[in-house]
């Protein structure tokens, strides 16, 4: 796949498959540290998606952190694409995720509102889902 991305990036297509598909983008903009089975990195300490993604997903601060995490918050990726893909990762690790959907809206509406200590909003978050019995951890 990388290959075939490759050549399209040096012909000039890949801009235009990306801006079609979700999955395109998450190749793109988020497999190079998440991998593309979505695995992350203890080397990088990237988390992997599965047993993440879905209990903060359910958790409006959860919700949160994921627009706001580094990675995700500085791709470059407009409000409509942010949720576009946000979506497909919940969609594909996020087991037992809320059907409801990540919004350009609701990207928009967090964007706005910063977070001085990300690491720290996710230590309450993990902290907030132990206390239900939920583990989060990589």
């Amino acid at each position: 796949m990388r290959a075939i991305f490759a050549i399209l990036i040096c012909l000039g297509a890949a801009p235009a498959i990306a801006e079609t598909s979700a999955h395109g983008l998450y190749m793109l903009h988020c497999s190079g540290c998440h991998g593309r089975d979505g695995g992350g990195s203890a080397t990088g300490r990237v988390p992997p998606f599965a047993g993440v993604v879905g209990p903060f997903a359910r958790e409006l601060e959860g919700r949160r952190y994921l627009v706001l995490v580094p990675g995700v918050a500085n791709s470059g990726l407009s409000d409509k694409d942010t949720a576009r893909v946000l979506n497909y990762v919940v969609e594909a690790w996020g087991e037992g995720a809320p059907r409801t959907g990540y919004t350009t809206v609701e990207v928009s509406t967090i964007r706005k509102a910063r977070v001085d200590d990300i690491v720290a909003l996710r230590r309450r978050i993990v902290g907030a889902l132990a206390r239900r019995g939920v583990r989060v951890s990589y």
